[in-house]
């Protein structure tokens, strides 16, 4: 094991945090809307699902990697997190658009179904 730091706090630590940083969003992730009309496509629900947990599993394994060994796989695999947010960042502005849309759809059709 090496004493490898990031701004003075061991790489060891730092796993530890991105680790309990991707339990919590294995718990807590973006819902869609309770009055949403129309259910997620599946692939859209995987990513927002899984995909930020995933982000910070991938650092908390190359933080890990990292401390054991400079020279090993641990900045590839936490370098892999960055295509993987910004995946989940279209998708979620992606879904927060779609929601907005069946949303503002659902008053104009309520609002012509019930004229005043």
């Amino acid at each position: 094991m090496t004493d490898a730091t990031l701004f003075g706090i061991p790489l060891v630590i730092w796993g530890v945090i991105c680790a309990a940083i991707a339990a919590a969003y294995f718990f807590i992730w973006p819902r869609p809307h309770p009055k949403r009309a129309k259910p997620r496509p599946a692939l859209t629900h995987l990513v927002l699902r899984y995909g930020h947990t995933l982000v910070w599993a991938l650092l908390a394994t190359g933080c890990f990697l990292a401390a054991a060994d400079t020279d090993g796989p641990g900045r590839w695999i936490a370098s892999a997190a960055i295509p993987v947010y910004l995946a989940f960042l279209v998708f979620l502005v992606r879904d927060k658009q779609q929601e907005a849309a069946d949303l503002a759809q659902q008053r104009t059709a309520s609002k012509q179904a019930s004229p005043e």
